[in-house]
């Protein structure tokens, strides 16, 4: 059995190790970031015959990049994919993902509640530019899939679970009807990681994060990663992140592999914070309702110990209150930062419904008091006293 084959059986392993090649950099335990922007071969056949897929072989940073390689490796082999590809953003990843697997004139299927930005990509770009319609699903069951694909659907959009009000997607039966209509799964697995979610082993064909996230983990980065289980998706995705120009850079690229090392270690100390964070919520008489998988009143509780092994620091709650007394609360925490992203050491609140219109928020399952907040590393003590602080004033 070789190292890497060995690494295989441990998601520590991974993280730590998998795709790095010591001897490759002087015994060096960290590898070197490649800052450099092409490479340089001996003969010009050399240049026109070299191999993309051969680890040791590169050519130009817009195509590949070393650096780069050992994230992907990791990646790839976290989500048990044939392959990964690392982008300079999320929407990077997600824009390249819905072009690669689209045409002019092709139906997607997508979730109400699917990233905000890439709906806006759906709805604009893709529908002013290459005429291609969208369906907007819940997604709670299978059924509202089956009756949204049709003949011409070539992607079905998932979030699972999503971002404000943490609700889960069947992604095996979803796969079932994809598998009907020829029609592509792509899912956002940036809440999860694919510490706790395998989404290509349950039916998933392109697996996207957003690596700003928790695979970075200390909010001074910016990426995005999609893995596949088909190596011809694979080649197709790559040639679209050539020509799109989205791969990301190496310095982006090693503050990653620095994040994943310790992400196993981050996600169940977020996870252990936000689940008494989320008890506390839900036994606060200001508190009308708490969304977070980990608690057995979550309605899809059952279908989220099927399909994940854990939780992290993400939760959303509504309180008994107005709009305004929502704005107050937010205001008045301290630790809790107001900020629109999460998954970072840190501990943020965002109000994300705040201006949308009561159809809108109905649509999405929660109304404009909604308070998404992102359970951080200072502490579960200080968190919950912060939050108890805050309460009290409304």
């Amino acid at each position: 059995m070789t190292k890497q084959e060995e690494y295989l059986k441990s998601s520590k392993l991974v993280t730590a190790h998998y795709g790095e090649e010591y001897e490759q950099y002087y015994n060096s335990i960290v590898p070197p970031v490649f800052m450099n922007s092409l490479n340089v071969f001996e003969t010009i056949d050399d240049y026109y015959d070299f191999d993309r897929t051969d680890r040791h072989m590169y050519c130009y940073g817009r195509v590949q990049n070393p650096t780069t390689r050992i994230l992907e490796d990791k990646i790839a082999a976290l989500e048990h994919g044939a392959g990964a590809l690392a982008f300079a953003s999320g929407m990077a990843a997600a824009t390249t993902a819905v072009l690669t697997a689209c045409r002019s004139g092709s139906h997607v299927v997508c979730i109400h509640n699917a990233y905000g930005p890439l709906k806006d990509f759906l709805n604009g770009y893709c529908r002013e530019h290459m005429g291609i319609a969208t369906t907007y699903v819940k997604g709670d069951c299978a059924e509202e899939f089956a009756e949204a694909v049709t003949d011409g659907t070539d992607l079905i959009v998932l979030e699972s679970p999503s971002s404000v009000v943490l609700s889960l997607q069947d992604i095996g039966a979803v796969r079932l009807v994809a598998q009907k209509h020829n029609a592509l799964i792509y899912i956002d697995n940036s809440y999860c990681t694919p510490i706790y979610q395998q989404p290509l082993l349950m039916g998933a064909d392109i697996v996207m994060h957003t690596t700003s996230k928790y695979i970075g983990g200390h909010s001074d980065v910016i990426g995005g990663m999609l893995a596949v289980k088909d190596g011809e998706l694979l080649k197709k995705l790559a040639r679209g992140r050539e020509l799109l120009g989205g791969i990301v850079g190496p310095m982006e690229a090693w503050l990653m592999i620095r994040g994943l090392r310790t992400l196993e270690v981050r996600l169940k100390a977020h996870q252990n914070t936000a689940m008494k964070v989320a008890q506390f919520l839900e036994s606060h008489e200001k508190v009308r309702k708490v969304n977070y998988p980990g608690l057995s009143s979550h309605p899809q509780y059952e279908l989220m110990k099927g399909q994940q092994s854990g939780n992290t620091g993400l939760l959303s709650f509504e309180i008994d209150g107005t709009t305004n007394d929502a704005k107050k609360l937010a205001e008045s925490l301290k630790i809790f930062k107001i900020g629109v992203s999460w998954g970072g050491f840190e501990s943020l609140v965002f109000m994300p419904h705040a201006r949308m219109d009561e159809e809108t928020c109905q649509m999405l399952s929660a109304d404009q008091n909604v308070i998404r907040i992102h359970c951080g590393l200072e502490g579960t003590d200080a968190l919950i006293s912060d939050l108890e602080s805050a309460l009290a004033d409304i």
